[in-house]
């Protein structure tokens, strides 16, 4: 098998969980409690691919409950893109409206 292939295979392997083709990003709200966002699932570059989804954890309290939602259109749908387009701010605006897992 190729090289170039043997990535495919552990995208498709790890998808799943969400391990493969994923980004963390950490920061903080403005109520002062540090955050991880990963930017994950990445599903294609074409225009009918999904947008990318971010799961969100508390940094400070390891039990609360993820919360989870999708980058809006117009960003990345590559999660090391993605991470670079989205500002600590667009980031606090997008837990706001994040749901609980």
């Amino acid at each position: 098998m190729p090289r170039q292939d043997a990535g495919v295979l552990k995208k498709l392997i790890f998808r799943l969980d969400g391990t493969a083709d994923s980004k963390k990003v950490h920061f903080t709200s403005d109520a002062g409690t540090r955050w991880e966002a990963e930017l994950s699932i990445h599903s294609g570059t074409t225009p009918q691919s999904p947008n990318l989804m971010i799961l969100f954890r508390n940094r400070d309290n390891v039990v609360a409950r993820q919360r989870y939602t999708l980058v809006p259109p117009g960003y990345s749908k590559v999660p090391k893109e993605a991470a670079e387009q989205l500002t600590e701010e667009d980031l606090k605006e997008l837990l706001a409206e994040s749901v609980q897992v």
